[in-house]
């Protein structure tokens, strides 16, 4: 089961972005992503393609094709395409608060386990485009909320701890 959409908005009474996911099967995820979550995810996604680069040039040209790219990507990045809603919602109807996850470099691409406050987990893999697109619609949001956030400093791990049982996957 592969990603359909990603799609998100800033919701002022709950202070939070709502993040939906559909996917090919006609499923549909919602999340609420907080400022702090938000904050530390665009600095893992951020210091994960980093190191991407890092791998392929030396320090000084990495830098540079790492902030190149991020621009591009930020170009490239189409947020008005109409969202279509899923049939069904495999977590319920009703938005799920995410409090903490794990990004996770895979072959190709990222993998990110959403750690929900009841204790499960999901898991979402995108390849690399697409992780950095994520990264454009959440720093897009995050702007729009006038969070003014500046993404917390990545770590060495680029992420937080994540639970391990209850794990769904979405491919």
């Amino acid at each position: 089961m592969g990603i359909k959409q990603i799609n998100g908005g800033y919701v002022p009474a709950e202070d939070r972005i709502l993040l939906r996911v559909s996917s090919d099967a006609g499923e549909e995820f919602r999340f609420w992503l907080t400022r702090p979550v938000t904050s530390h995810l665009l600095a893992a996604n951020r210091t994960l393609a980093a190191r991407a680069v890092a791998q392929k040039f030396p320090p000084p040209v990495a830098q540079t094709v790492s902030e190149f790219t991020q621009q591009a990507v930020a170009q490239q990045t189409k947020l008005d395409d109409k969202f279509e809603p899923g049939a069904t919602y495999p977590l319920g109807e009703t938005p799920v608060l995410v409090v903490k996850f794990k990004l996770t470099p895979i072959e190709h691409g990222v993998s990110l386990d959403l750690g929900l406050l009841n204790g499960t987990n999901v898991n979402l893999r995108f390849a690399s485009h697409l992780a950095q697109q994520v990264g454009v619609l959440l720093d897009r949001l995050q702007t729009d909320a006038r969070w003014l956030t500046t993404p917390a400093p990545a770590a060495d791990t680029p992420a937080s701890p994540s639970a391990s049982e209850g794990k769904k996957s979405l491919h």
